[in-house]
C-alpha cells in the first residue's frame, strides 16, 4: 500500500476544515446515545444538576442545561447506570439502561426531598431521533438464538433482505452470500466494522474478510432512511466488537457437529432430473445431498479487562472454525476461517479518549465452487493474498465541553485473496454438457484501502427547540489489482474450439470524498431530521503489464499499459428529510415519514471500463487437442473467429473498443418511507413500514457497432464504432420443450448484414428505471419477563420500467431478464460457481426468533429458543444458450424461455431451527451447555437445477437444502 504525501495532505486538510467549521457532527456508526431530563415536582426541569454515568469504562459526569437536559453521546453499546445529584434533593438513580448502536436511550429522572429514588423500569426501545429502517441484534441474541454464526445469516432476519443461500448450521459459512435489500441491489451494501467502512469496492457490497461471531457486542442493519451519514440506499451492516471494561471478562466456546449428528435426507426421487427432449433424454442417475456436513468445529476465545482502572483497557479474541463438507457429487469442500481481533482503549485525560483496533481474517478453502459441473481438478483453493492485518484503525475523541465533541479516525484495509485451481497448469476443458475438467482460471487479487474521517456533534437550544447538529467529512482511496489467467494457455470447449488467452491485469484506484451535515430538531412531540450530503467519486487506471501466452507467445505477446483516466467523475448532493411525531403524553406511539435521495457507490470495476488489459485477451482456433490437459503448439488449428475486442490483430497490442459517456452520472435512488411504531410495553415494540423507491440513471453498457462487415478493418481499428440502434437487428428463433412438457419458442436478434461489432460497449446512464413498493410488519421485545422476541413479515413488488427507446437490442433485454414490467432479479453467480443457478426474487419473506427462560429461579431451569425463516421460492430461469453474432464465441448468451419470473419457481421455503441451553453458575464463573437442531423438520427443498436447456444435464438437480443436523457445544465464561 502507498502512503503518499498527497493522501496525508488531504486527510490533514479535512481535519483542519472540520475543526474550523461551525456545524460539527457525530456519525453513529459504532455507538449509541443516552439522553435524559431531570425534573422536579410538577414536571419542572431542573438546570445545574450533576448527572453521572457509570458502566463499561471510566465514569462520566455532565451538568443539565437550562431545560434540565443531559446528554451522553457516542457510547459503546452496553448497559449503564445513571445518577442525578443536586444539593437539597435526594439522589435519583437508574440502573440497567440499555444503549444500542445508532439508537438514543431516553432516561427521565425526578428529584425530590427524601430517600434515594431508584428507578427500575425498562428504558423504552422507541427512539424518535432514529432516522431510518433499523434492526438491532444484541449480544444476547447472537449467543442464544440458533444461527449459522456468521453476519450473512443475520442479514436474512432483517425485513426485506433476501440472500442467495440457506445456511444450515454453518454449512454455508466461509463463503459470502449474495443478497438484496428492499429495493436495493447487493452492490450498494456497506460493511462497517467498529466505525471503519471496510466495503470491498471491487466486488462492491461484499466484505474483505470473515468474522469471529463471538467478537461482536452488537450488530445493526439499516435498510433505508434519512441519516445523512449513510452514503448509499443499500443494506448497511454495522458490526461493533467488544471492548475491555473495568472488570476482567472473558469466554471460550467449543461447538461441533459431524456426519454422525446429521440425519439421512428424505427426498422424492421424482424430483431428480428426468429424461426428456430438454436434456437429450439423459437421466440424473445418481444423487447425493449437496453441502452435507462431514465435520464442523467452531472454537474460539475472547478476553478483556483493565490494564489501569478507569484509564486503560484491552480486549482480544481468537477463533479458528473448520468447515468440512461433501458436495452433491461427494467432492470435498474444506474451509478454515482463522481470525483475531485486538483492541486498546485509553482515557488519556478526562476529556480525551483513544482507541486502537486491529482485525485479521484468513480464509483457506480447499475445493471452492465444487459442483456436478465443477469436479475437484477444476475447483479452486483460496487463501489470503496481500499484507496483514486485514484492517486496523486509530481513533481519537476530544470533548470540548458537555455540548461539543470531535472524533477523528484513520484506518487501513488490506483486502485480497488468491484462487488457485487444483488442476495446476492443466488446460481447462468444458464439454457439451457444460461440465469442466482438467483445470480452471487462476486469480490473484489485492484490494488495499485507506480512510481518514472526522466527525463531531454539537448540542444547543433555540427557545423550546433543541438541536443535535451533526457534521462529518471523509476521504478514502480504494485500489484494485486483479491478475487472472487460464493455466495451460487458455481453455477448450464447444466441440474443438480453443480459446488461446493472454492474462489480464486490472489496476485501478478510486477516490471518495464526502461531507455531510444534519440537524435533529425536537420540540414537544415532534422530531425532525434535516440533512444534506455531498459526495465526489472518481479515479483512474494505473500502469500495469501482462505476460505473453505460455504456449504460443508470438500470437499473444507480453504488453505494457501506461494507465489512463477513467473518463468521468461523479459529484452528487443528496438531501434527507425525516419527521417523527409521538402521540399522547406517554409517547407510546410514533408516526414516521421520510424522504431520502441516495447516490450509488462507484466500483473500481466501473472506473476500469476503459482499461484494455483489465480483461483477458483471446484468439479463437480450431483445436486438435481433444480435451487433453496439455496443449502442444502443433495441436492448434486454423483461426476461426476474429480476436476478442481488446486485442489488435495487426500489432497484437491492447485495443480500445469500449467508450464512456463523459457526462456519466451516479445512478440515483429516491425513497419515501411511512411508518408507525407502538410500544405495547417499554421493552416490546411493534411497527409497520411502508416504502417506495424509484431508481433512475441506472448504468447500462450499450453495444458499439460498425457500418461494415469487418470491425477489425484498417478503417475501423482506431475507432470504437457507434451506439447500436433497433434497426441494426433482425430476429431469429429456436424452439424446444420445457421440463414440464410445454413447447417454447425463443426469439433472439442478430446484427443484419452490413453491421458488425467487436463487442465494444458504451457505458452510459440509461432510460431504464426500477420501481419498488414494500411493506414490513415487525416486532421486537428485549429480554424481560423471561422472554425475548424479534421478527418480521415482509412483502415487496420490485419491477423494471423500460421505455421502447431501450429496445435497441431486444436480446439484451430478454437475456438480462429486464423486459418492461418484469421483476428485478439478481443473479448470484450468473450461471457459474456454486450458486450459479440462483436468481434472487421473492414477493414475500418472514423471520421470527425468540427465547424463553423456563424456571430461571430454579436450579434446574433452562432456556429454549427458536429461529424460523421462510420466503417464496426463487425463479427457475430456464434458458437456451445462443451463440449469436458475438466476438466472444466461447461464452454465448443465455436467453430465458419465459419472460415471466413466476412461470417456473422453486418451492417455497420454511426452515425451523431450535435450541436448548442450560447455564451453570458458580460465583463469577458460568458454563453453558447447548444443543442446536438445524432444519429441524428435515426438509429437502430443491434449491438449484441446471437451468440451461438442450444439454445432457438440463434440469438435473444441483443442490437440495441440507438435512437436519445437531450441534452440541459448551461455553465457559467469567466476569
Amino acid at each position: 500500500m502507498r502512503y503518499d504525501f498527497v493522501f496525508l495532505k488531504r486527510a490533514f486538510t479535512l481535519a483542519i476544515l472540520l475543526l474550523g467549521l461551525a456545524f460539527p457532527v457525530l456519525a453513529q456508526i459504532q455507538t449509541g446515545n443516552l439522553y435524559g431530563t431531570v425534573m422536579a415536582a410538577g414536571d419542572q426541569p431542573i438546570p445545574g444538576v450533576r448527572v453521572t454515568l457509570s458502566g463499561g469504562g471510566a465514569p462520566q459526569a455532565v451538568t443539565t442545561d437550562e431545560q434540565g437536559r443531559f446528554r451522553f453521546p457516542g457510547l459503546p453499546p452496553g448497559t449503564y447506570a445513571v445518577e442525578a445529584e443536586l444539593e437539597g434533593f435526594a439522589p435519583a438513580r437508574r440502573e440497567g439502561v440499555a444503549v444500542n448502536v445508532g439508537r438514543t436511550a431516553e432516561v427521565p429522572l425526578s428529584l425530590a426531598i427524601g430517600d434515594v429514588i431508584d428507578v427500575t423500569t425498562e428504558n423504552p426501545i422507541l427512539d424518535p431521533r432514529r432516522g431510518g429502517q433499523v434492526s438491532i441484534v444484541t449480544s444476547r441474541e447472537l449467543e442464544s438464538i440458533p444461527t449459522a454464526r456468521d453476519p450473512w445469516a443475520v442479514l436474512q432476519t432483517t425485513p426485506g433482505v433476501l440472500t442467495d443461500r440457506v445456511n444450515v448450521g454453518g454449512n454455508e459459512s466461509g463463503q459470502q452470500a449474495q443478497y438484496v435489500g428492499p429495493g436495493s441491489g447487493g452492490d450498494q451494501a456497506v460493511w462497517s466494522l467498529d466505525g471503519m467502512v471496510v466495503t470491498d469496492m471491487s466486488a462492491v457490497g461484499s466484505s474483505p474478510g470473515y468474522y469471529d461471531f463471538d467478537a461482536f457486542e452488537e450488530m445493526q442493519v439499516t435498510t433505508g432512511g434519512s441519516d445523512a451519514s449513510i452514503a448509499t440506499g443499500g443494506v448497511v451492516l454495522n458490526m461493533v466488537t467488544r471492548r475491555g471494561t473495568n472488570e476482567w471478562r472473558g469466554s471460550g466456546r467449543y461447538l461441533v457437529m459431524n456426519d454422525g449428528t446429521q440425519s439421512d435426507l428424505e427426498f422424492d426421487q421424482a424430483d431428480l432430473g428426468q429424461p426428456g427432449p430438454w436434456n437429450n433424454n439423459q437421466t440424473q442417475s445418481s444423487f447425493k445431498q449437496g453441502n452435507r456436513i462431514d465435520k464442523v468445529v467452531d472454537w474460539g476465545v475472547e478476553l478483556g479487562g483493565p490494564v489501569v482502572r478507569d484509564r486503560l483497557w484491552i480486549w482480544g479474541s481468537y477463533a479458528k472454525p473448520q468447515i468440512d463438507l461433501l458436495t452433491i457429487s461427494d467432492f470435498p469442500d474444506q474451509t478454515t476461517l482463522e481470525s483475531w481481533n485486538f483492541k486498546v482503549n485509553g482515557q488519556l485525560t478526562p476529556s480525551n479518549s483513544v482507541t486502537a483496533f486491529a482485525w485479521q481474517s484468513d480464509k483457506v478453502k480447499i475445493g471452492r465452487d465444487a459442483s456436478p459441473q465443477r469436479p475437484p481438478a477444476t475447483t479452486l483453493d483460496q487463501s489470503k493474498y496481500g499484507p496483514d492485518p486485514t484492517a486496523w484503525k486509530i481513533e481519537d475523541t476530544q470533548i470540548f465541553g458537555s455540548n461539543f465533541f470531535v472524533t477523528g479516525m484513520y484506518s487501513v484495509v488490506n483486502g485480497g485473496f488468491q484462487l488457485i485451481p487444483q488442476g495446476g497448469e492443466s488446460l481447462a476443458f468444458r464439454d457439451t454438457g457444460l461440465v469442466w475438467s482438467n483445470g480452471f482460471r487462476e486469480t490473484l487479487i489485492e484490494r488495499p484501502q485507506e480512510q481518514a474521517k472526522a466527525d463531531a456533534s454539537s448540542f444547543f437550544n433555540t427557545g423550546s427547540l433543541s438541536h443535535e447538529l451533526k457534521f462529518g467529512a471523509g476521504y478514502r482511496t480504494a485500489e484494485q489489482q486483479s491478475v487472472s489467467r487460464w493455466p495451460g494457455g487458455g481453455f477448450e470447449c464447444c466441440g474443438g474450439l480453443l480459446l488461446l488467452s493472454r492474462e489480464a491485469n486490472l489496476r485501478a484506484q478510486g477516490e471518495y470524498t464526502n461531507l455531510y451535515v444534519q440537524d435533529t430538531l425536537a420540540v414537544g412531540n415532534l422530531t425532525a431530521n434535516l440533512g444534506l450530503r455531498y459526495d465526489r467519486q472518481d479515479g483512474e487506471n494505473l500502469p500495469a503489464s501482462v505476460r505473453a501466452n505460455p504456449v504460443l507467445p508470438e500470437l499473444l505477446p507480453a504488453v505494457q499499459y501506461g494507465g489512463g483516466d477513467a473518463g468521468f467523475e461523479w459529484e452528487t448532493i443528496t438531501p434527507r428529510l425525516g419527521l417523527t411525531y409521538a402521540l399522547g403524553a406517554e409517547r407510546k406511539t410514533l408516526l414516521r415519514a421520510s424522504y431520502s435521495r441516495f447516490a450509488d457507490q462507484l466500483a473500481t470495476g466501473a472506473l476500469a471500463f476503459l482499461n484494455p488489459i483489465g480483461g483477458q485477451a483471446y484468439r479463437y482456433f480450431y483445436s486438435y487437442n481433444n480435451g487433453g490437459p496439455v496443449l502442444d503448439p502443433s495441436e492448434v488449428g486454423p483461426e476461426v473467429f476474429d480476436p476478442s475486442a481488446n486485442l489488435n490483430p495487426y500489432t497484437l497490442q491492447p485495443l480500445q473498443s469500449n467508450a464512456v459517456d463523459p457526462d456519466l452520472d451516479a445512478p440515483i435512488t429516491d425513497e419515501l418511507l411511512v411508518g408507525a411504531e407502538h410500544a405495547l410495553l417499554p421493552e416490546f415494540v411493534v411497527g409497520l413500514n411502508l416504502s417506495y423507491r424509484r431508481a433512475t440513471g441506472i448504468l447500462e453498457a450499450e453495444r458499439l457497432v460498425f457500418d461494415s462487415d469487418d470491425p477489425f478493418s484498417l478503417d475501423n481499428i482506431d475507432r470504437v464504432g457507434r451506439a447500436h440502434r433497433r434497426d441494426d437487428y433482425v430476429p431469429n428463433t429456436v424452439t424446444g420443450v420445457t421440463p414440464d412438457g410445454s413447447p417454447y419458442t425463443v426469439t433472439y436478434w442478430e446484427l443484419r448484414p452490413g453491421v458488425s461489432t467487436r463487442d465494444g460497449l458504451l457505458l452510459e446512464n440509461g432510460d431504464r428505471e426500477q420501481e419498488f413498493l414494500g411493506a414490513s410488519l415487525y416486532f421486537n421485545k428485549r429480554l424481560a419477563n423471561r422472554f425475548m422476541l424479534r421478527g418480521n413479515v415482509s412483502w415487496q413488488d420490485w419491477t423494471w420500467d423500460i421505455p421502447e427507446s431501450e429496445n435497441e437490442d431486444p436480446t439484451d433485454n430478454v437475456a438480462g431478464g429486464i423486459v418492461d414490467g418484469s421483476p428485478v432479479i439478481q443473479g448470484s453467480g450468473t450461471v457459474s460457481g456454486a450458486k450459479g443457478n440462483v436468481f434472487i426474487s421473492s414477493d414475500w419473506s418472514y423471520s421470527v426468533n425468540g427465547l424463553y427462560q423456563i424456571a430461571p429461579d430454579r436450579p434446574w431451569g433452562f432456556n429454549v429458543s427458536a429461529n424460523l425463516n421462510g420466503r417464496q421460492g426463487y425463479p427457475i430461469r430456464y434458458a437456451r444458450r445462443i451463440f449469436r453474432d458475438t466476438i466472444n464465441a466461447g461464452a454465448g448468451t443465455d436467453v430465458p424461455v419465459a419472460a415471466d419470473a413466476d412461470t417456473f419457481r422453486f418451492p417455497d421455503i420454511h426452515v425451523v431451527d431450535l435450541r436448548v441451553e442450560k447455564e451453570f453458575r458458580l460465583s463469577d464463573m458460568g458454563l453453558t451447555l447447548g444443543v442446536d437442531v438445524f432444519n429441524a423438520l428435515n426438509e429437502s427443498y430443491v434449491l438449484q437445477r441446471q437451468s440451461i436447456l438442450a444439454t445432457g444435464t438440463s434440469d438435473h438437480e444441483v443442490e437440495l437444502l441440507s438435512p437436519r443436523v445437531l450441534r452440541v457445544g459448551a461455553r465457559l465464561s467469567f466476569r
